[in-house]
């Protein structure tokens, strides 16, 4: 046996131990993963975009029969949607959607770190993609309007980079298709993702890759807004338009609601963020010098560290509710002003032209959408629903920020100053803040340690949330069921999953209607225009509660007006609320 083969053996022999850490490791995250996706159930946001997928799915149209520009956020799982649907039924299907949404995000996780990979290490590139993925709105993994075009923000963010980098007609495309996905899953948000094509389309040489990226978004725009248009017809698509512009359901306009979004963070004053304030101003005496890394490297993941467990206790219940959320967009929001300052420090002194590029390229974009986002929500600070659309600024910063730390550890291990393996786990930081961010708190529930019940029949099957909730979540799936029987067609108000457990057609203009006022009336004119009538109606006793009450909501709204007087017939369901039939 030569010596060359037995330093090869030896050499395999000490990798095994490093081998099966690194499987252990993945078994663990699987598991954990796995975990996180049972948890949560709810009726609204939750149930809302299953149901979404599922109406089209069956046959009925975006912006058409559905009169709800959301809808288009839903395309992407209506396949598997339909599959599920005609292979099962609905039982379990919120659970199995987000496994799909699982599948979607780790194709765009995989496509997006091969992309910084033509720029960057594959360390960095993995913990900015892990980091930049976990900042999903509200907190749910499913494939819906306010996910998507968190996926696509951040992989047109990565394949600018790549686009630059290479030239090649390959990321000209995947540019092009991230711009246009996201997009048609929020056209609202179309000014950001025309600026990060633009930007993109700039950045790169040759007329080649430019030509692919503007074709390729504009023709996917074209292509799904001739078969919306055509599928639904101009005239209903011009309703839904006229309705949406109606609705306003807190009452503020944009600007009020920039104010307000803005205004929100003025709770960074409160003593819990003062270590935080102050990790900022270490990293600010960091920045002064180019050989003073260690303290701004330092500080600001110290700085990250104590955000991160601020935000995780507040959503655990351990301290106070914070005023501008205690969600992972909120989390990620403060980590972008945290990383921010030591990023543009090494920027300074860099010498590798085009990394300020790569960030002005995804800060542009990001910046553009979550004004926008502010500006048209409803949800309130609370969730900080905004803060998810930094994603492609957060992947940047972090690629760039765990790069520094890279150079940190090189530059320490040369001097031999001290244990370089844990300075190197120090870049993993903000990809492991997000992670426990999402892990903390499922949607509208008390936090992650604090559900404890499952639920074991109807569309939430499968998924674990309080008792509470379960026992009222149950009882809406099994009326629904039961008034559906033989195909009736049913109008939910207040409760927009409840048609995930209906046997017979939506007969509604929109899943989610609930006190619109007067804007209903395009609603009431929708059933004119239609005829699709429904046969029973379910009112939620929350939406009554709502309202003020069924008078007061009949008083100021033709919808609910219309639904007391044509469905006379009123029996109350315990746990649900009230349903109505014709005589």
């Amino acid at each position: 046996m030569t010596e060359s083969t037995e330093r090869g053996r030896a050499a395999g022999v000490a990798r095994l131990p490093s081998r099966r850490g690194a499987a252990a490791v993945g078994l663990c995250l699987v598991l954990v993963l796995a975990w996180r996706l049972t948890l949560g159930a709810s009726s609204d946001d939750d149930g809302h975009v299953v149901t979404l997928a599922l109406r089209l799915s069956r046959g009925d149209t975006a912006l058409g029969d559905e009169m709800n520009l959301q809808a288009t956020g839903a395309l992407l799982a209506v396949p598997f949607v339909w599959v599920w649907d005609h292979t099962v039924g609905t039982t379990g299907i919120v659970l199995a959607s987000r496994v799909w949404f699982v599948v979607v995000a780790a194709v765009v996780a995989v496509v997006t770190s091969r992309a910084l990979r033509t720029r960057y290490a594959a360390g960095p590139a993995v913990v900015g993609t892990v980091a930049a993925l976990l900042g999903l709105p509200y907190q749910l993994p499913l494939v819906s309007y306010s996910s998507v075009p968190v996926l696509a923000l951040v992989l047109a963010a990565a394949s600018g980079v790549a686009l630059r980098e290479t030239r090649s007609a390959a990321w000209a495309g995947v540019l092009g298709v991230s711009t246009a996905m996201g997009t048609v899953a929020s056209p609202q948000l179309a000014p950001a993702f025309a600026l990060a094509l633009a930007v993109g389309v700039v950045r790169v040489r040759g007329a080649r890759p430019r030509v692919v990226a503007l074709a390729s978004s504009a023709g996917l725009i074209a292509v799904a807004a001739a078969w919306v248009l055509l599928a639904a017809g101009t005239g209903p698509v011009a309703d839904t338009m006229h309705y949406l512009l109606a609705v306003r359901g807190d009452g503020l306009s944009p600007l009020e609601r920039v104010g307000r979004a803005v205004g929100t963070y003025e709770g960074l004053r409160f003593p819990l963020y003062w270590p935080l304030l102050g990790c900022i101003g270490l990293t600010a005496v960091g920045c002064l010098r180019p050989d003073w890394r260690a303290l701004r490297v330092g500080a600001s993941g110290a700085g990250v560290a104590w955000c991160t467990a601020v935000t995780v206790a507040a959503a655990l219940g351990f301290l106070p509710q914070l005023w501008f959320g205690n969600t992972v967009a909120a989390l990620e929001t403060l980590l972008v002003l945290t990383l921010l300052l030591p990023v543009l420090a090494e920027l300074r002194w860099s010498h590798r032209p085009g990394d300020a590029g790569d960030l002005a390229a995804a800060a542009a974009p990001g910046l553009v959408a979550a004004t926008v986002i502010a500006a048209t929500t409803n949800s309130g600070p609370a969730y900080s629903v905004h803060g998810a659309a930094l994603g492609g600024l957060l992947l940047v910063l972090v690629v760039q920020w765990s790069t520094a730390v890279r150079r940190l550890v090189g530059v320490r291990a040369r001097r031999g100053a001290g244990p370089a393996r844990a300075t190197s786990a120090l870049a993993a930081l903000p990809a492991v803040a997000m992670a426990l961010g999402l892990l903390a708190l499922p949607f509208d529930e008390p936090g992650s340690v604090r559900v404890d019940t499952r639920i074991t029949t109807g569309p939430w099957a499968g998924l674990v949330t309080t008792s509470d909730r379960a026992a009222r979540l149950t009882a809406l799936s099994s009326t629904v069921d039961e008034v559906t029987r033989g195909g009736r067609p049913v109008l939910v108000l207040g409760a927009s999953g409840g048609y995930l457990a209906a046997n017979g057609p939506m007969a509604t203009p929109s899943v989610w209607l609930d006190d619109h006022g007067a804007a209903n009336q395009w609603a009431v004119d929708w059933y004119q225009r239609t005829g699709r009538a429904p046969d029973v109606v379910v009112v939620t006793a929350a939406a009554d509660a709502r309202a003020g009450g069924s008078a007061a909501w009949s008083a100021r709204d033709p919808l609910r007006a219309w639904v007391a007087t044509a469905y006379p017939v009123v029996r109350t369901v315990p746990g649900v609320g009230t349903v109505l039939e014709r005589r």
